[in-house]
């Protein structure tokens, strides 16, 4: 039980005793003022009119529903939806107020379809490069190419050739360096002398430069068994010379 679920409970418990009170006082009022008590709502009237006599079931019930709000508000109204559910009762809980987790985010439809893809949520990891974790972030919105529809894919790193390089801007990378160091983010240039990666840090982000003569290997995330975006360029062939004349035409006269 979540803290908020909780929190449900309790304000649920105090609105119901709150009007217990309130039913009570009415019936030591008047017994006809108990019966009238008993109707949700039509209870107000006698509150309004023996404010004195209901003041503290009215403040207890109060103070339950504020509770209540609270705990719907910070996610509770989840757990009475998937509850419902269970019975087959659709109920959706509107907010009077926007949550920040009830924004709709640019790429949310996005966001849906790669964790449709992949099976798992997307998650937003702070990575450090220089940090001592080891662990590793999960690939960003923008490296993802989406499958046609209805079509699920497997994505992994796959070792990208040098040919290739060039063509895999914007793509989420994973270099290897001399020294075995390790370096993931997004490739965002790349020059004939040096390699520009976008990395994730605390505030914000950061592009390194790294020199191609460093990079010992390249992987990056694509599609499980891609092959590569360009073909390698095959291996020059050294020409042989021209094998010199050692025969020469034989020039006949005509007697």
């Amino acid at each position: 039980m979540t803290v908020e679920d909780g929190a449900l409970l309790l304000g649920a418990a105090l609105t119901l005793l709150g009007y217990a009170l309130v039913v009570v006082a009415g019936f030591r009022r008047e017994f006809l003022w108990g019966v009238i008590n008993l109707v949700p709502g039509v209870s107000l009237a006698f509150v309004l009119l023996h404010l004195r006599r209901a003041r503290l079931g009215f403040i207890v019930s109060l103070m339950g529903l504020v509770v209540v709000a609270a705990a719907l508000y910070g996610g509770a109204d989840r757990t009475v939806e998937e509850k419902l559910a269970q019975h087959d009762i659709g109920l959706d809980i509107q907010m009077p107020v926007t949550r920040p987790w009830d924004e709709e985010l640019p790429n949310q439809a996005l966001v849906r379809q790669i964790e449709e893809e992949t099976g798992e949520p997307l998650e937003i990891i702070e990575f450090d490069p220089f940090g001592p974790s080891t662990a590793r972030p999960l690939p960003p919105a923008e490296s993802f190419r989406l499958a046609p529809d209805g079509q699920r894919v497997q994505r992994a790193y796959r070792e990208a050739i040098a040919a290739e390089w060039g063509e895999l801007e914007g793509e989420r990378v994973r270099l290897t360096l001399a020294g075995g160091a390790v370096r993931e983010g997004n490739l965002i240039a790349v020059t004939g002398r040096s390699l520009f990666v976008q990395q994730v840090v605390q505030g914000g982000h950061v592009a390194f430069e790294y020199r191609r003569d460093d990079v010992r290997r390249m992987e990056v995330w694509d599609v499980e068994g891609a092959s590569p975006r360009v073909q390698p360029r095959p291996d020059p062939v050294e020409e042989l010379p021209e094998p010199e004349v050692i025969f020469e035409e034989l020039q006949t006269t005509e007697e």
